[in-house]
């Protein structure tokens, strides 16, 4: 009885160990990726710089800053429960809205795009223009041999 009774204790403490570790990890993970989205963001930022609609822009800095703030007070050793729930909110947060301005980038990006495909002139058009008249009946065109080495 008494070797039952110490089993089940123990089995007992292992679900609440388990429990615990589960909780600790999932705080780890997600200030792990508050983390890595913060750096990743600030990366984007960067390289794209002035290309950036200012109001969104200052929408994301100010998202970037606090997940920043909240990840740089968390222990990774000890994020509470409340903590984990913050980070995964603010992380959230901060994805909305890096994803309105880089989708809003990316289509202005796009519209100029189109807007030069439009207006583009082909610098070689005479000379294919030579070239396609050549091919019908022109005698400077030299067919030759080739082989590969």
């Amino acid at each position: 009885l008494c070797v039952a009774l110490s089993e089940g204790c123990g089995l007992k403490e292992a679900a609440e160990f388990e429990a615990q570790d589960k909780a600790r990890k999932e705080g780890i993970d997600a200030r792990n990726d508050a983390e890595a989205l913060v750096n990743q963001t600030r990366e984007s930022m960067n390289q794209v710089g002035d290309k950036l609609d200012p109001t969104l822009k200052a929408t994301v800095e100010n998202d970037l800053k606090a997940l920043e703030d909240l990840v740089n007070s968390t222990d990774i050793n000890n994020v509470t429960p409340e903590q984990t729930e913050e980070l995964k909110a603010k992380r959230d947060t901060l994805m909305n809205s890096a994803q309105q301005l880089f989708s809003k980038m990316y289509e202005q990006a796009q519209s100029q795009y189109a807007g030069q495909q439009g207006s583009y002139t082909d610098p070689y058009a005479d000379q294919k223009n030579q070239n396609a008249g050549n091919q019908n009946g022109g005698d400077d065109v030299v067919d030759g041999d080739y082989k590969e080495v």
